[in-house]
């Protein structure tokens, strides 16, 4: 298992969640999916909450995330969907130590 795990969680503005993910289908999936050292990706809707939504990610190690970060379809996502959020997103990078089914 990975060395890093981030779990982000961000609200949209209202009505925009959706817009999002499609941005996050069309720049980021596809990325994710070619990226062997993101070993996990979950994108995932608030069930209570229509416009929040949170991205979990699991990293081989610190490294891989900082790569993503600074890649041009990050810059061009963050370009698009940015002005679709309402506020800064909640970060937490963490360790994982135990997990089922990854």
């Amino acid at each position: 298992m990975g060395e890093l795990a981030i779990i982000v969680k961000s609200k949209a503005q209202p009505g925009k969640r959706d817009e999002i993910k499609a941005l996050y289908d069309e720049l980021m999936a596809p990325r994710a999916m070619e990226n062997d050292s993101q070993e996990v990706v979950v994108w995932c809707a608030d069930q209570h909450d229509p416009d929040t939504f949170y991205l979990f990610e699991i990293y081989s190690d610190f490294q891989a995330m900082g790569a993503n970060a600074q890649a041009d379809f990050f810059a061009e996502y963050m370009g698009k969907a940015g002005p679709l959020l309402a506020g800064e997103p909640d970060v937490a990078m963490t360790t994982p130590l135990w997990s089922k089914g990854v």
